[in-house]
């Protein structure tokens, strides 16, 4: 496989993600990625994103509604 950035080989390992929103930060590691062996920009593929964008909005859900004081879940689910 190539970058879509500069066209160099994508590498296979592993890497981190992280992202801070109003009321949390949600640091994730060990992903299964690719790297670019010429820029370092780091891929995931599709699946692996679209699951960590599941998880963004489930905690920012779950946050906003700790922080409001509004339960709907139950904490032993976690």
């Amino acid at each position: 496989m190539n970058c879509s950035h500069c066209g160099g080989v994508l590498i296979p390992g592993k890497s981190s993600y992280s992202t801070s929103e109003d009321h949390f930060t949600f640091i994730l590691e060990d992903i299964p990625a690719y790297q670019c062996e010429r820029c370092k920009k780091v891929l995931f593929t599709d699946e692996t994103v679209d699951k960590i964008q599941k998880l963004v909005r489930k905690i920012k859900k779950d946050s906003s509604e700790i922080v409001n004081n509004k339960m709907s879940t139950n904490l032993y689910e976690y």
